[in-house]
């Protein structure tokens, strides 16, 4: 794999490939390099379960605020 492709873990800063098999959050067999590239930020899925457990109220209210959004533009196309 190409030295360009490596990233540091945001939980332990351990180097990983986003492109390989172990990475996380993990996807579903055919995502585009590209998805994996852009959203992965863990090496592995004990250090992105840390990190949403020292993070949990911040997660937790980001989903809510994103789950808010999406009710909210649905009832606007329904009306529209």
């Amino acid at each position: 794999m190409s030295r360009t492709t490596a990233r540091h873990c945001v939980t332990c800063g351990k180097k990983y490939y986003p492109k390989s098999y172990y990475s996380y959050p993990d996807f579903s067999w055919g995502t585009s390099d590209e998805d994996k590239l852009e959203y992965a930020r863990f090496h592995s899925l004990g250090c992105q379960r840390e990190w949403l457990n020292k993070n949990k109220e911040a997660f937790a209210h980001l989903v809510d605020n994103i789950s808010q959004s999406v009710i909210q533009d649905d009832s606007n196309i329904e009306k529209g």
